[in-house]
């Protein structure tokens, strides 16, 4: 309207007889031309009166104004329209109106029957609109609604919107990008629901306001009936916080927060809760008359100090064990918490860091929780040398405390020289030699053979490994088929691990077609692989045309000197399992299947089958594992499975399942419906938990959250 204004004062700022084309504007602001076209037009030079009629269309920019008369009074600087208004500005918002007047610069006036259609298709409505100033109005029975409208098909008349907002009065502040309404209902289908005598909320297309976002109620049998009703606070550009009350029937009030900071190197997010429940018992039970503070905090943040050198944190800690389950703010079983700074510069890297960890199993002790007080590791690498070859140096140490248990603090000096040769029949090798040496000093480590350790313990590694590919490539029409055979042997000297070196980092090792070919598989530093020991193994792949593939892997390890301590077997071995891989990839789906065959009786050591579709709205999910024979996995029979289906173009349905299948028992289900068209969503969801810990007990959740489009 201030836009339209505008052109209306540029168009009539002098006589316009005869006149099709303005070469530009007259006073104000406007300074682009104004071209305007009618049936008809006039100048009452005696009345000072500029009249345009007859499919009036006046073009300024990106502007363009539609009416059946427009005119000016010059002396009495109003201006007037009438009939089939019709404004198209360039952000995609159209006004309509049956008659208007403006004056004063056409900074106030009033409007009748006054319509505007946003460019996200939200629709404002009212039987009269008054311009109080340049981005201000006031609507007198107004309406607002973002849902499409229907005609019957029966009668042809216009049908009451999913959803509106009707109130006597309502202000739209353009500058501030707010409407409030005064005496609101809200009307579903024209059936009034809800009363309010205040009601603000952004104007369409307005950037992000402080507000209320959209509640979420929900039953479940531990917290009981719960609603949760989220605050928004736009405190800066780059600055902004969500403070959400959570209310609970059986557990009282919890207070929940989040605070997030983008600064120019990085940004900052903090995200808790704090409530003050009745205490209980190791067993669950409540404890009359006491209470007890619960909470937690993640906290992550990451910053650029200079184009290498970056810090960070990631915090992550709760006041119990069974507090994040309880509340369903997470289901994890242990927490870690990180400080750290590095630096990144071509193949370069340096990395200080410190960790400290929070078990929330039953069996955890806080006391023997290890901190990483500090870590550190610089690696560097050289450019290529002779033959293509690269010198590398990496120097690592860490310090691991307890308030009760082993103390460890561990030097480290790794240095190599890696040497890739092609030959010219396609034959590519590669000879990595390395020396490592670490120094221990630990305290009051439990020796397996009993007693306690407290000294130091130093080893020298060296090792020699190369290895051999010869991939080969067969084009089968428009399809690729490739081979790649693959052998490698490693040395490594024996007795590399002395019961008087505690076993920090190295604690859980997988074996698979991932880390069949890796020079030392265990995951840490505190334990290496022993002996000589050769790995071969074929990995192909088949490539169509259209995008779909097919790969395999298939690879075994065989210690040819020394005692096998990877894979973890109840008896040591001279051949591992075989591992393997099969896949299936295509445009919209993906097939994984991992496995572990126990060389003698080929027997299934691990299956693992992962498998992903996505096909438009459908997204289905399965994962299957089976392990057996695994002394640190432990056998193991279950699956997930999730999905989400469309039902119609607006509802869908989502459900998963966790199922262990040795114990022919579910451990998780649950799944949801949601129905969403072009103005509301409504979200359910349904969640079912069979695991028991303490106060954390078998419970189902039911919980619903309407979004209202343009309202939250």
């Amino acid at each position: 309207m201030r836009l339209f204004g505008l052109l209306a004062l540029a168009l009539f700022a002098a006589p316009l007889a005869a006149r099709a084309a303005m070469p530009e504007a007259a006073k104000g602001d406007v300074q682009q031309p104004v071209y305007m076209s009618a049936q008809q037009l006039g100048y009452d030079k005696t009345n000072a009166i500029v009249v345009a009629q007859g499919k009036v269309q006046v073009v300024q920019g990106d502007y363009v104004l539609f009416a059946d008369r427009i005119a000016y009074y010059q002396d009495r600087n109003i201006v007037r329209a009438q009939g089939n208004i019709t404004l198209l500005e360039p952000d995609g918002n159209v006004l309509f109106a049956d008659e208007l007047r403006l004056k004063d610069d056409l900074k106030v006036g009033v409007i009748d029957s006054f319509r505007v259609r946003m460019a996200d298709n939200s629709l404002f409505a009212a039987r009269e609109a008054k311009k109080l100033s340049e981005n201000t109005y006031a609507l007198r029975q107004a309406v607002y609604s973002p849902c499409k409208l229907c005609k019957d098909e029966e009668t042809g008349e216009v049908k009451d919107p999913l959803w509106q907002l009707k109130a006597e009065d309502v202000q739209i502040d353009q500058a501030k990008e707010r409407v409030v309404y005064h005496d609101a209902w809200m009307e579903l289908y024209g059936v009034p629901i809800a009363y309010t005598p205040y009601f603000s909320h952004p104007t369409p297309g307005a950037k992000r306001k402080s507000g209320i976002l959209a509640p979420a109620y929900s039953q479940n049998q531990q917290l009981g009936t719960t609603l949760q009703i989220p605050v928004y606070l736009n405190i800066a550009p780059n600055i902004d916080a969500t403070i959400t009350p959570f209310l609970t029937s059986e557990e009282g009030p919890v207070m929940i927060g989040q605070y997030r900071h983008l600064t120019e190197g990085g940004y900052f997010q903090m995200d808790g809760s704090i409530t003050n429940p009745q205490q209980r018992d190791e067993f669950g039970q409540p404890v009359p008359g006491q209470n007890e503070i619960r909470g937690h905090i993640f906290a992550t943040g990451n910053s650029q100090i200079s184009d290498h050198w970056s810090w960070g944190f990631d915090v992550n800690r709760t006041t119990d064990d069974t507090y994040l389950r309880r509340y369903r703010f997470g289901n994890q079983n242990m927490l870690r918490s990180r400080l750290f700074s590095e630096r990144i510069e071509d193949r370069d890297y340096v990395v200080v860091e410190s960790m400290a960890f929070q078990g929330l199993q039953a069996t955890s002790d806080p006391d023997t929780s290890p901190f990483v007080l500090p870590a550190a590791k610089i690696y560097t690498e050289s450019d290529p040398l002779v033959l293509g070859s690269r010198l590398r140096m990496e120097a690592s140490g860490r310090t691991v405390m307890r308030d009760i248990g082993a103390d460890s603090r561990r030097a480290s000096l790794d240095t190599g020289w890696r040497v890739p040769l092609l030959s010219s029949g396609g034959h590519m090798f590669e000879t990595d030699a390395s020396v490592r040496a670490d120094l221990y000093s630990v305290s009051d480590f439990a020796l397996a053979s009993g007693g306690a350790f407290d000294g130091t313990e130093t080893r020298a590694i060296p090792r020699l490994a190369t290895g051999w590919r010869y991939p080969v490539m067969q084009m089968l029409g428009s399809d690729t088929l490739t081979l790649e055979p693959m052998a490698q042997l490693v040395a490594t000297s024996n007795g590399n691990n002395p019961d008087s070196i505690p076993n920090e980092d190295s604690l859980v090792p997988e074996f698979s077609d991932i880390n069949l070919f890796s020079y030392n598989r265990f995951a840490g530093y505190d334990r290496i692989e022993n002996g000589v020991r050769a790995v071969y193994g074929m990995r192909g792949e088949y490539r169509e045309a259209e995008g779909r593939s097919y790969n395999a892997m298939l690879g075994q390890d065989v210690m040819v000197r020394g005692d096998r301590l990877f894979p973890v077997s109840e008896a040591p071995e001279d051949q591992s399992d075989y591992v393997g891989k099969l896949g299936l990839n295509g445009v919209t789906y993906d097939v994984d299947y991992r496995f572990r065959v126990d060389p003698d009786d080929m027997t299934l050591r691990r299956s693992e089958l992962l498998g992903l579709l996505e096909l438009d709205s459908v997204v289905l999910l399965a994962d299957y594992v089976i392990i057996k024979d695994d002394p640190i996995l432990l056998d193991r029979n279950e699956g997930l499975f999730s999905g989400t289906l469309p039902l119609t173009d607006n509802w869908s349905v989502n459900t998963y399942a966790r199922r262990d299948f040795d114990l022919n028992e579910l451990r998780a289900t649950g799944g949801g419906l949601t129905y969403k068209n072009d103005c509301l969503t409504v979200v359910s969801r349904f969640d079912r938990e069979f695991t028991q810990d303490r106060d954390f007990r078998p419970d189902t959740l039911f919980m619903v959250q309407v979004f209202l489009k343009n309202l939250n």
